[in-house]
């Protein structure tokens, strides 16, 4: 939990920050967890194959130490040269988005990397876009929050677990997670929401023993999804499936 101290100054820089600032912000963290989703899943299998231990939890363990250990030491270094009195309010706003943007980046390294350790084969771009969305916005819930998004996407059509989804219909659930974030992080509660009520604690004004705890946390989240995905394959051929749903009669996915 962030301390008395950087609670107060997060609040007081919040209510410097414009709606404009704060949608910006927002904005930059999705561009961010895009260019991961496009960019960054090979690096992510060579790292997962690199990870010392025989079994999947040792490297899940092992992986969760790397990164806690890199992100604790990047949130302590810039909450303390944020909270320095010298600082003004517009450096403090460019230092907290970078080192958000650097957090947001590494936790969807993180999550690439859990995914390949549970052995998802050669995943899309709009999937690992999803995986990453999902964690990041749900925290624990973040299987109950993808199967949530993906039944909104699906025309009202509530999706169980064995049943393969068209691909546009995980391009439609990505953007209502997208809108989501910026609704609920960005214009209204800028860098605080961002730094201090984001599931994953992302920002600098948390502080390095947040931030890592904050991993451990997105290291549990991501390994429990990949554990219970609500859908077994995406069909890259996007064929509709919605008539098939809609005569199964198979209910919703747990709540």
């Amino acid at each position: 939990m962030p301390s008395f101290r950087t609670t107060e100054w997060a609040a007081r820089l919040a209510a410097r920050v414009s709606p404009a600032d704060a949608e910006r912000l927002a904005t930059k963290l999705l561009a961010t967890i895009d260019d991961v989703s496009a960019n960054r899943w090979e690096a992510a299998v060579r790292r997962a194959a690199e990870l010392p231990g025989d079994i999947r939890p040792e490297k899940v363990n092992a992986l969760s130490d790397q990164f806690a250990r890199e992100l604790g030491m990047a949130g302590a270094a810039a909450g303390a040269a944020a909270a320095a009195p010298a600082v003004g309010t517009m450096a403090t706003l460019a230092a907290t988005t970078a080192e958000l943007a650097y957090f947001t980046a590494r936790a969807g390294d993180l999550v690439l990397t859990m995914a390949a350790l549970h052995g998802h084969p050669d995943p899309t771009i709009d999937e690992r876009r999803a995986w990453v969305l999902a964690v990041l916005i749900y925290g624990g819930s973040a299987r109950d929050g993808l199967a949530r998004s993906i039944n909104e996407a699906s025309t009202g059509v509530t999706l169980a677990g064995e049943h393969r989804i068209p691909l546009t219909t995980l391009q439609t659930a990505n953007r209502i997670m997208g809108k989501r974030l910026l609704r609920r992080y960005g214009s209204r509660r800028g860098v605080a929401a961002l730094g201090r009520v984001v599931p994953l604690g992302l920002g600098a004004v948390i502080g390095g023993t947040a931030n890592y705890v904050a991993v451990r946390a997105l290291a549990r989240n991501a390994d429990e999804l990949f554990a219970r995905l609500p859908y077994s394959a995406i069909d890259v051929d996007s064929v509709d499936v919605t008539a098939r749903l809609l005569g199964d009669g198979r209910g919703s996915v747990d709540r």
